[in-house]
């Protein structure tokens, strides 16, 4: 995807650099079937290859065009940004072993809560191939670098997080957007990311029922944009409220348009709620409101309170009379708005992919420099 393509892009940027991204040339997620676009003028050598189990990162694999890169770039650094369990970091490792065996190695993971792999043995196995061939790790949090060190890696690791590109988010005028949209005059709240249970939208709904009965000097509309598996349950649950008029449901939009919308909200809410396979292991939609200068509100799941520190509000997960107090605070509140926007400008330089990039090339000088 190309927001993640950015910071190899500005690593490449370098003088002393040349970098190339093999990527998929196609993608599924979140509903959309996400084709490989060049960058004009990047100064990376990007190379999209045809692969298998599109959508699925622990079973992908490329079907051809990889060797090259390995066999005759004979790179000093590999950098795979996938999972040491996956089929993938399987057949980087082969290819490394068999065409560049004194390359570096780094991979990243973006574990949130210890698990056991699904599919038996053979992920342990990869895993635990992968780990002899790793020089650094890049952990996505540090909690997900102590999983890391619980699974048996026992090698050196620098926690990365994910990145937003402040050329796309920003404060921008969408005054026409949000007319189109029927939510001027009134207070939105927004949501953007996959319509499941454990992303907590049955929390919101109910914190939005709540204000709209006791909470009558604004208007308020919730904003959501996303699909998913369970939308039709929410959409049940919105009728069941008394809610449906105060909702507009926006299916999945593209990456670059993403903006535009966090842009028509007054907050940003993610109510993730934990369970018992999955937790809410970074929360990217966050600093993306941070960067819009959308005050932002988080669940205590997982990361989310770490992401936001104090550039937000953190309500307890699954308690909807919390979250429409945070609402409350930022709707009447100027003073917190603005305050809430000035950290969160403040935040995200810690997460631009300017800074990750930065971080990133001084650990690739680190292993270079243990050669000689």
């Amino acid at each position: 995807m190309k927001p993640y393509r950015r910071k190899f892009a500005l690593i490449a940027e370098r003088p002393d650099v040349t970098l190339r991204v093999v990527t998929p040339e196609r993608w599924y997620e979140s509903f959309q079937d996400i084709v490989f676009e060049p960058e004009p003028d990047t100064p990376c050598e990007e190379f999209p290859c045809p692969i298998r189990f599109s959508g699925y990162g622990s079973r992908f694999y490329y079907r051809s065009g990889v060797k090259p890169h390995f066999r005759d770039f004979q790179p000093d650094i590999i950098h795979l940004e996938e999972e040491a369990w996956s089929l993938n970091a399987l057949q980087t490792v082969h290819l490394k072993r068999k065409y560049c065996p004194d390359s570096r190695f780094i991979f990243r993971t973006s574990l949130s809560i210890p698990t056991k792999q699904r599919f038996g043995a053979l992920p342990v196995w990869i895993e635990r191939s992968v780990f002899r061939e790793t020089d650094r790790a890049f952990p996505l949090s540090e909690n997900a670098g102590k999983i890391l060190t619980e699974r048996g890696y026992t090698g050196n690791q620098t926690p990365f997080p994910n990145g937003v590109d402040t050329r796309h988010f920003y404060k921008m005028d969408v005054s026409e957007l949000r007319d189109s949209l029927g939510l001027n005059a009134c207070f939105v709240v927004g949501y953007v990311g996959r319509l499941l249970q454990m992303k907590g939208i049955d929390t919101l709904l109910e914190a939005i029922a709540y204000l709209a009965i006791h909470d009558t000097s604004r208007p308020y509309k919730l904003l959501i944009v996303g699909q998913g598996e369970d939308k039709q349950d929410f959409q049940k649950s919105a009728e069941t409220l008394g809610i449906s008029e105060h909702i507009v449901w926006i299916d999945a939009v593209p990456p670059e348009a993403v903006a535009a919308y966090i842009n028509c909200m007054d907050t940003l809410v993610l109510p993730s709620r934990t369970t018992t396979g999955w937790v809410e292991f970074f929360g990217r939609v966050l600093i993306e409101g941070m960067a819009c200068e959308v005050p932002v509100i988080g669940s205590d799941s997982g990361e989310i309170p770490h992401v936001i520190n104090d550039a937000g509000l953190v309500f307890p997960e699954a308690d909807s009379d919390a979250l429409a107090g945070r609402i409350y605070q930022i709707t009447h509140d100027a003073g917190l708005r603005q305050d809430l926007v000035a950290r969160g400008l403040d935040r995200i330089k810690n997460f631009t992919w300017e800074t990750i990039a930065a971080r990133t090339y001084q650990v690739y000088e680190e292993l270079l420099a243990e050669d000689l």
